[in-house]
């Protein structure tokens, strides 16, 4: 039980760390903190691996080093992972809701941001543009004497 405290604590250390990076850089450069926070964890988990299986086990212990990686390195690995997972598509989904509210707060007037982006250009240029559609004729016709 406490391998999967230790793991989860390494992941949270992770999550927190790649967080701070991006509020220190001027562009993000971790996209998926949730992914990023696991490799810390499968970096600590080879090294446990590694040092249980070089390693004597305690005398007091009847286990053997099948058991004691299970124990303490694969199933924590698969709880943490199992979390980055569930909270990467918990996180989905609360986004999705923010930017489907936001969306229904930025219609101005029944028009859709876009149209009313798409109509002031052309506001400005027919605004601006008078003198140059007057037909050829009628330049003519005023240079008559």
């Amino acid at each position: 039980m406490g391998a999967i405290f230790f793991y989860i604590f390494i992941f949270f250390v992770g999550y927190y760390g790649s967080n701070v990076l991006n509020m220190l850089t001027v562009r993000p450069i971790v996209t998926n903190r949730f992914i990023a926070a696991l490799f810390p964890v499968y970096g600590i988990a080879v090294a446990h691996a590694y040092m249980i299986v070089s390693r004597p086990l305690p005398q007091g212990k009847d286990v053997s080093v099948d058991f004691a990686l299970l124990e303490f390195v694969a199933l924590p690995l698969v709880v943490v992972t199992m979390l980055a997972v569930y909270m990467m598509w918990n996180s989905k989904g609360s986004q999705e809701e923010q930017t489907g509210s936001s969306t229904s707060d930025d219609v101005v007037g029944g028009a859709e941001p876009s149209e009313t982006a798409i109509e002031q250009p052309e506001h400005q240029s027919t605004a601006a543009s008078p003198e140059t559609t007057e037909p050829a004729a009628e330049k003519g016709e005023t240079k008559k004497p």
